[in-house]
Order: structure tokens, then C-alpha cells, then sequence
């Protein structure tokens, strides 16, 4: 029986939805019928046995330290793991660090490697490489640190008007991502621009339909439309039972199917995705679709995207769980 390790938790600011992730994703490895063990990777010496009902409690302050990674890698090479999960979301799960150390210490993973990760987490990059392959883009542009505050950012904002996108380069699960609706919102973009340290864009806002489509195995799965009842589609309405209704299979036609599975399909080859991914778009209401964003380690929740694709294809949370696995 092969021997599969899930790790999650880590020091980013998804820390809770990834440990979310890899207790689900335990469970599902277990019930795939393999040998599951769990890891929170803010705690490395403890590697814990999953079973289907397995349930992770957290314990102590997370404090991230130079001995950690040294610890974690000591207890890797220990564990002798067949395969790695990675629960991880956000730094250094989706920057490419993770793969680089289990590349390094020649433990395999289910993923994308260490270099299409950290092009995928940099929604700059993603982005000029989906315009390389004909995929549209919305318009952006970057905003330089002097300018994270309240008079240089009204004039920067000028030119596209309102509403406007601000995002954070490199966050997840819509962590530093603020819509403007008008002048009035500057004051909290700002705030959010100071609090959530990263590099910010601005990004033309397109209204339309948001949409995400899992890619596994370089194939496009069911498209699933969000529809939040009230904002946009952030942090609390990707992780709050019933504050977004999803339909999956998305209510799309023919063409606009086959363009959007097109277009997903090519951004993962392009930038060299393996295994899995989704992909966002938002489908304009002129009927065009523009790429938002690429994620490697999408969520693996209850209310996640990527297993509710493939429950509408016929494909349960175990069965994606042994089909990621293998080869």
C-alpha cells in the first residue's frame, strides 16, 4: 500500500483553509484506499495517521522560523512519504518554495513543479503569458509602494474610472483584492494595500459572469458559475456555506463551452500546469472571456470548486483523490 503524506497549514494567510484542505484531502486518501498520514508544516515533527473520519486540532502559537524548514525537510527524508499532497495555499505552497525542496530532496508530489508554481502565483506573469497564447486579458497596470496611498492612488485610478479592480500580486482565496465602486472605497484599499504586504495592480473591471474551470490531466472539466448574493466572490463567500450559489455545469452554449475549455487548456499547457489547476475567467456581458487568474493548488474543501467539477462528471472525492495520485 503506498504511503501518501498530505501537507497543509503552513504560515501564509490561508493558513485555515489549508488545513482545511488537507484534512479533507486526507480523508479522501484514505478512503481511496492508501496509507494516509497528515502534516501541518508549521509543526513538522508531528506526522499524524488519517483515517476517513480524521480530524486535525490545532495546537500552539504558529511562529515561522529559520529551523523550521530544516526540521521539515529532517522529517521528510525520515518519513520516506510514496507521494506528497500539497494542502498548502498561498506563499510558500503556491510560490514554488514546497517543490522546490521535495524536488530537491527527490520526494515526488502531486502538482505543478517549482517554477510553473511561482509563474501561476505571480498574476503578472499569468497574465502575459495568457495574452502569448490569444487568451484576453483585462487591462492593468502596477502600482509602485510610493504610490500605497490616498492622493497618488486617486490619480492612478483616474483613467479607468469606476468601478475599478485593485489586486494584490501574489494572494490567494481573494485575500488583498478590493472592487472600488466609487472614490469612497480609496480609504480601505489603501488601508489594504498597507496591511496585506505584497505588490498591487490595478486592473480594468469587466462586468460579466464570474467562472471557474478545473483543468486535470491537461483536460477541462464542467465550468461552474459563482454567483455571490450579494458583493463579489471573496474570501467569506468561497469558505461561508450558502452565501454564493454555484451552478455546475455553467449555463453556456455550445461555442462559448468550447471556447472557455479552449482557452483553460492552452493557459495550462502554456505555462506548463501538471496534474491539476482552475482557472478563473469572468465571461463579459458582450459575450467575450477574459482570464483572471490561474491557481495550482486550488481548495479541496467541502465547498471547494475542483471537487464539485468532477462530482458533475461522475467522479467522486476519493476517486479524484486516486486519480491526482497516479501518473
Amino acid at each position: 500500500m503506498k504511503k501518501i503524506l498530505t501537507i497543509c497549514g503552513g504560515f501564509s494567510t490561508e493558513r485555515e483553509i489549508s488545513l482545511r484542505t488537507g484534512q479533507a484531502v486526507a480523508r479522501g486518501i484514505s478512503i481511496a484506499g492508501y496509507e494516509s498520514w497528515f502534516l501541518d508544516t508549521a509543526f513538522p515533527k508531528e506526522i499524524l495517521k488519517a483515517d476517513k473520519n480524521f480530524k486535525h486540532i490545532q495546537k500552539g502559537k504558529v511562529i515561522n522560523t529559520p529551523e523550521n524548514i530544516l526540521e521539515l525537510s529532517k522529517q521528510l527524508v525520515k518519513f520516506k512519504p510514496d507521494k506528497v499532497f500539497i494542502g498548502l495555499h498561498g506563499g510558500e505552497g503556491e510560490n514554488g518554495e514546497i517543490q522546490a525542496l521535495l524536488q530537491l530532496l527527490q520526494i515526488k508530489y502531486v502538482g505543478s513543479d517549482h517554477g510553473t508554481s511561482a509563474m501561476c502565483m505571480d498574476k503578472n506573469i499569468s497574465k502575459v503569458i495568457a495574452k502569448s497564447v490569444r487568451v484576453p486579458t483585462a487591462k492593468w497596470e502596477f502600482i509602485s509602494e510610493e504610490n500605497y496611498n490616498k492622493t497618488a492612488l486617486k490619480k492612478l485610478l483616474k483613467p479607468y474610472g469606476y468601478p475599478v479592480v485593485v489586486k494584490a500580486l501574489a494572494q490567494g482565496s481573494s485575500v488583498g483584492v478590493s472592487i472600488l465602486q466609487s472614490e469612497k472605497d480609496i480609504d480601505r484599499t489603501v488601508k489594504m494595500m498597507n496591511d496585506v504586504k505584497d505588490t498591487y495592480f490595478i486592473e480594468e473591471y469587466i462586468k460579466g459572469r464570474e467562472l471557474s474551470i478545473p483543468v486535470i490531466k491537461g483536460h477541462a472539466f464542467h465550468s461552474i458559475e459563482l454567483i455571490p448574493n450579494e458583493g463579489f466572490y471573496d474570501y467569506e463567500h468561497k469558505y461561508t456555506p450558502g452565501v454564493t450559489t454555484h451552478v455546475c455545469p455553467a449555463k453556456l452554449d455550445e461555442k462559448q463551452v468550447k471556447t472557455m475549455n479552449s482557452y483553460a487548456e492552452k493557459i495550462y499547457k502554456a505555462i506548463g500546469c501538471r496534474d491539476y489547476a482552475r482557472i478563473d475567467f469572468i465571461l463579459s456581458e458582450s459575450g467575450k472571456f477574459y482570464f483572471l487568474e490561474i491557481n495550482t493548488l486550488p481548495g479541496m474543501t467541502e465547498l471547494s470548486l475542483v471537487p464539485e467539477s468532477a462530482k458533475a462528471s461522475g467522479i467522486n472525492f476519493p476517486e479524484l483523490m486516486d486519480l491526482l495520485l497516479n501518473e
